[in-house]
């Protein structure tokens, strides 16, 4: 009997241990969703386009991202604000900012668009786009190929 009990207790054990070691990420509240939503209306400008110069922890997050994993990136030269995406259900909640940098690669002359992730509740910032050699651009990966952040 002690030894059903020890086995129980420690497959309970076990599967708590588990379950925290998988919830990496802080949870996401409402309370997060309109925060966001509040940043947004304050960095509003008088055009109605969002400024998000004045978000420099941001922009240096994203600049040393594109330097990390982006070894044949010379710089950035610009760090453009494109949307906020979230997604609230029973299961799951989410939401991020996405970016276009502007960036300069070695060999190439011209500019390419690099789109980012910043995610403000664990405030990391990931891409799903990959440089290809063979068209000389950035190409968004396979869905076996994204690693979850």
């Amino acid at each position: 009997m002690k030894n059903i009990i020890k086995i129980v207790f420690s497959s309970i054990l076990f599967l708590f241990a588990l379950t925290i070691s998988a919830q990496e990420d802080i949870p996401i509240v409402i309370e997060d969703f309109i925060e966001q939503h509040e940043l947004l209306i304050t960095y509003r400008g008088n055009d109605g386009e969002i400024d998000w110069e004045s978000k420099n922890e941001i922009n240096k997050k994203i600049r040393f991202f594109i330097e990390e994993k982006y070894p044949n990136v010379v710089s950035t030269r610009n760090i453009m604000w494109d949307s906020y995406e979230t997604y609230l259900s029973p299961y799951d909640r989410y939401h991020y900012h996405t970016f276009i940098c502007a960036v300069q690669l070695k060999g190439i002359s011209r500019m390419k668009y690099l789109n980012v992730n910043y995610y403000p509740n664990n405030q990391k910032v990931n891409s799903k786009y990959v440089w290809d050699i063979e068209t000389k651009d950035f190409v968004e990966k396979q869905n076996e190929e994204v690693s979850e952040e």
